[in-house]
């Protein structure tokens, strides 16, 4: 009985992966290029090139030698692609389709890990209904015809979620590797993953604590040397979870530093030598999204009263007013805006530079406004906290258009009204829900603390669905036995 369980198990995941990968193959390939709604740009931020760049041998460069501007992990993946299966010529859509190919198995890859969630925490009825939904939601879509992190970022953060539910539950040497790797990957994709895992850190000592210790949910009892022994539900019935002490916990963190912090020595070592020890991160251009955030939190885009703006030349209107803006605070400093440009993703103004490459140029812009940055934070904390507070909730609606940021608002207060209905429904029946939650909750604050427009919110929609499914059929269930 147990093997046929699991053989359906797989037969359910296999289909999903399926499912999941047919419909952004579906919009990657057919719709988005035909549609009107979103402009169609395939390569907006430098990804592409980055990648191009790596595949024909010219290194991690948008043209002017070496830039500290991306995270590595996507261009060279994507740069892999293009080597293996040929960028082809012709349009960005040609060049690219090995890259965007990738992009339609990542989510089918995460169809499979929210439906592995939303079994853990809710059941099979819920799972399904999470699988089945994770690829429709347009937030899910939107990048997956592009060459840009969201998808990748969006299975990420699904994995922080599922390998920190396991962490928690069964602390150990596994899997906090599991855990740490994928914060690791995270991290090479996009910065804002640094601080996450000793933020997880503290929040699972804390849950331990309160929750095994105190045996809320669970009974207690002491196993071996000390270790304790707690019995909880879980959808397959009763989990020891042994042995559950202090040295169990310790042996996790230990493998949680060395799995995150080793795979992110390298390319910080190469970012300082190229930077001739300027810069030693994964990626530049935090202080300057930090500032720029300032122009974010201007009652007239948080309250609609003017367009955000996207890339079009017909559309811009928030950009070059943060390029000004910058420009103010780097002219105070004895350079300008324009001698860091990067404009279009990637493509330098040629007399920008004077005489820099673009490492020295950008670790040398992340210097000025970092500084900045420290200043605002230390001696003007009452401002970052009003641009903190507004930006919180600007990370889920504000996009190009009044009329587009009214209907992203509305898709984002349905999702997460449900998944607040999923979590306290996982609270009551005892489930370690603190994992996926938490990953929802950094993501939103870390960019809140910088720049926070619903783009950066949209890699949070396929777990935020393994929550609201959760929601969906405790609603249901009520309603039903009403």
């Amino acid at each position: 009985m147990l093997e046929d369980s699991r053989l359906s198990s797989r037969w359910v995941g296999a289909g999903l992966f399926a499912w999941g990968t047919a419909c952004a193959a579906l919009f990657a390939f057919v719709l988005y290029r035909s549609q009107g709604l979103i402009e169609s740009t395939v390569d907006l931020n430098g990804f592409g090139i980055l990648s191009r760049s790596l595949a024909e041998g010219r290194g991690f460069s948008f043209g002017h030698g070496p830039t500290l501007r991306r995270a590595p992990l996507f261009p060279f993946l994507a740069a892999g692609l293009l080597k293996l299966f040929g960028g082809g010529g012709g349009s960005d859509s040609a060049i690219y389709r090995p890259v965007i190919a990738f992009q339609c198995v990542l989510l089918g890859l995460t169809c499979v890990v929210v439906w592995t969630i939303a079994r853990r925490l809710f059941g099979g009825r819920a799972a399904l209904l999470a699988g089945i939904l994770c690829p429709l939601s347009p937030q899910s879509m939107r990048y997956v015809g592009m060459t840009e992190v969201e998808p990748l970022m969006g299975l990420l953060v699904a994995l922080l979620a599922y390998t920190g539910m396991s962490l928690v539950e069964r602390p150990g040497a596994a899997t906090g590797i599991r855990f740490g790797l994928t914060a690791a990957a995270a991290t090479l994709t996009k910065p804002i993953v640094l601080l996450y895992p000793p933020v997880f850190g503290a929040a699972a000592l804390w849950h331990w604590r309160t929750r095994i210790w105190g045996h809320e949910g669970g009974i207690r009892s002491w196993g071996h040397e000390g270790a304790l022994r707690a019995t909880i539900m879980s959808p397959y019935g009763p989990t020891i979870m042994s042995p559950y002490g202090r040295k169990a916990q310790a042996v996790a963190a230990l493998a949680v530093a060395v799995a995150f912090v080793l795979p992110l020595v390298p390319w910080s070592l190469r970012n300082h030598h190229v930077s001739g020890g300027q810069f030693v991160g994964i990626s530049s251009n935090g202080p300057g999204e930090f500032l720029r955030g300032y122009v974010n939190a201007q009652p007239k885009y948080y309250l609609l009263r003017q367009d955000f703006g996207g890339h079009s030349s017909t559309a811009e209107k928030w950009d070059p007013e943060a390029n000004a803006y910058e420009d103010h605070i780097l002219r105070q400093h004895g350079s300008s805006f324009r001698h860091f440009n990067l404009a279009g993703g990637g493509r330098v103004v040629e007399d920008s530079l004077d005489g820099m490459d673009s490492a020295q140029a950008e670790a040398e812009k992340d210097r000025i406004e970092g500084a900045e940055m420290k200043r605002r934070v230390l001696r003007e904390p009452i401002s970052f906290l009003r641009k903190f507070g507004i930006q919180v909730v600007t990370f889920w609606y504000v996009v190009e258009t009044r009329t587009r940021s009214l209907l992203v608002g509305a898709m984002a207060l349905v999702v997460l009204g449900f998944a607040l209905a999923g979590v306290l429904r996982a609270r009551r029946e005892g489930k370690a829900v603190m994992p996926v939650v938490l990953v929802i909750l950094y993501y939103n604050a870390m960019y809140a603390a910088f720049l926070a427009f619903a783009r950066y919110s949209m890699p949070l929609y396929p777990t935020l669905i393994a929550l609201a499914a959760g929601g969906v059929t405790s609603i249901a269930r009520r309603e039903h036995v009403r």
